[in-house]
């Protein structure tokens, strides 16, 4: 047999696929308890997962000769994370992207009292959830059955893509949840990459069915790379605005305490409708790049706009970027980003506008910076940050 580094390429192949027996299953796991092992594990994972999605019918030997092959380029790669995330593209050659800054709720109730709100949460179509550890080196992720959906590493989850029950598939929703001061990512069943933002609660299929809308739900922010599919078009909904994929990248802001709702459109081209129903081309806006459609709340007008669009994905990057911004907006920004309860008691600063830039400073440095802008006092306890003249 095939083997690399004490890997066996079809017992992976089997794992993949709920093929093994219950002792093969428990010396495959052992055999996993070797970093070394792990580790290259961990590339076939990825390297199975987008290799799939660009067939439309599975050969199974084809694969394995595939699979191979691609675990022998891995070992040439660059370090860097950038050119790992090229050479998986090539598998895939189907991403485009978005960025979704949808409706946030600054009560700390989004999650249920019996879910731990300091911790990124995992629910599945049944009720039950799980605590999802953002330092775990390698987790399965099951359905109530036992049949693994995906696989964790990290602050990152893979969802298997099973083309071959796809369609018999009955629709199950997941939904996760990240509490401020932490950031997710996902790859979903068809490829689609989404970056989930702190304070974000995205509710998605677990498979997605062919021949049937890719529609996902999303109350927060959240950047996505959408996998390309015209035959089922890609659809998020959040609060006030439905959004739907025709190759693209964009941002959409809804927050919960805004009196507008926002789409701005950064390359590509993406539909935006005020309705629930499908996107019209004939009634609804198309944007071309650099454009912003702003809906107003109070008398549902739409107007479109040209900006400047880096600021609305910095925080993809983990930058905090504010341009011209007012510090009551930056509170919450800041609240989200730190998760940090902050208390504004003095009025006159919060319409004062401010430009700066933030990566790996900490709150108690960020207020500084705009102490020395404009005074006041702050102090800090535990969670709480209270403002004062």
């Amino acid at each position: 047999m095939k083997k690399n580094n004490g890997l066996d390429i079809n017992q992976i192949h089997k794992y993949l696929n709920n093929e093994m027996s219950e002792h093969e299953l428990n010396e495959f796991k052992e055999s996993l308890k070797d970093e070394k092992n792990l580790n290259e594990f961990k590339k076939y994972i990825v390297a199975d997962h987008y290799i799939q999605l660009n067939k439309n019918d599975f050969d199974s030997q084809k694969a394995l000769s595939l699979l191979h092959k691609k675990i022998q380029n891995t070992k040439s790669l660059s370090k860097t994370r950038k050119n790992r995330i090229n050479n998986y593209l090539k598998y895939a050659a189907i991403f485009v992207g978005l960025l979704i800054s949808a409706t946030l709720y600054y009560n700390r109730d989004i999650f249920e009292t019996d879910q731990p709100i300091n911790e990124i949460t995992l629910q599945q179509d049944n009720g039950s959830f799980e605590t999802i550890k953002d330092n775990e080196l390698f987790k399965e992720i099951k359905n109530e059955d036992g049949i693994v959906l995906g696989f964790q590493e990290k602050s990152k989850i893979v969802y298997k893509n099973d083309e071959s029950n796809a369609s018999q598939a009955k629709l199950s929703i997941n939904t996760l949840k990240v509490p401020y001061g932490k950031k997710f990512q996902l790859v979903l069943s068809d490829g689609t990459t989404v970056h989930v933002n702190a304070g974000s609660t995205l509710k998605f299929p677990a498979q997605f069915i062919p021949g049937r809308l890719r529609e996902v739900e999303l109350s927060g922010e959240a950047y996505f790379e959408v996998a390309r599919n015209e035959k089922d078009p890609f659809i998020v909904s959040t609060n006030g605005i439905r959004t739907e994929v025709l190759g693209t990248k964009f941002n959409v802001s809804s927050y919960g305490n805004d009196s507008f709702s926002e789409v701005v459109l950064v390359e590509g081209s993406v539909g935006v409708s005020k309705a629930k129903e499908r996107f019209n081309k004939d009634t609804d806006q198309i944007l071309v790049p650099n454009q912003k459609a702003s809906l107003s709340r109070s008398d549902r007008s739409l107007s479109i706009s040209d900006v400047k669009t880096e600021n609305y994905i910095a925080w993809v990057d983990g930058v905090l970027l504010f341009k011209n911004e007012s510090f009551e907006n930056i509170i919450k920004k800041l609240e989200r980003a730190y998760d940090k309860k902050i208390t504004v008691n003095y009025q006159k600063i919060k319409k004062e506008k401010f430009t700066g830039r933030f990566d790996i400073e900490d709150i108690e440095d960020v207020l500084k910076t705009f102490k020395s802008n404009t005074f006041f006092n702050f102090n800090i306890k535990e969670n709480e940050i209270i403002i004062n003249p």
